[in-house]
């Protein structure tokens, strides 16, 4: 079965994940994986602030949740937190009673270069400089300033 390209290229949010599942996956499959995303978006809730995003639900069976994690030192931080976390993923309504937790660097997002943007050119500074010398005070006037400046530095 093939999946879309998009799923490949950029991150695809929960929604359009599930709405894809459900349109191209067999009904038992696609019940398992909104099963798994909303897991995925209750333990994004009841992790710390530090350690949401660097964490991926595996499975959930038995009451034995398999988390992947995308360093040891996130995997490390998360064991010592285990029983919080269980507790803080019933208040959410996800019954596990113990986690196992593994390392998979896979999860880590791939560095992209940062592409280079090139400056506003001369004449559009001159126009907006000219325009905000012709409107009056707010927040409009605010906001071109502040666009000049950040063009003009050096």
């Amino acid at each position: 079965m093939g999946f879309p390209s998009q799923l490949y290229g950029t991150p695809m949010s929960a929604t359009s994940l599930a709405d894809l599942l459900a349109s191209q996956l067999p009904n038992g499959l696609a019940v398992r994986a909104r099963a798994l995303l909303g897991t995925q978006a209750a333990l994004e809730r009841a992790l710390p602030a530090a350690l949401a995003g660097h964490v991926r639900v595996m499975q959930l069976e038995n009451s034995v949740l398999s988390l992947a994690c995308d360093s040891g030192a996130v995997a490390s931080r998360l064991r010592q937190q285990t029983d919080a976390l269980i507790a803080r993923l019933g208040k959410h309504g996800i019954v596990a009673t113990s986690v196992r937790i593994s390392v998979n660097p896979e999860l880590l997002a791939r560095y992209v270069h940062p592409v280079e943007k090139h400056g506003l050119p001369p004449a559009a500074l001159e126009g907006l400089a000219h325009l905000n010398t012709e409107i009056e005070d707010g927040p409009l006037k605010d906001a071109i300033d502040r666009l000049l400046q950040h063009h003009r530095k050096p």
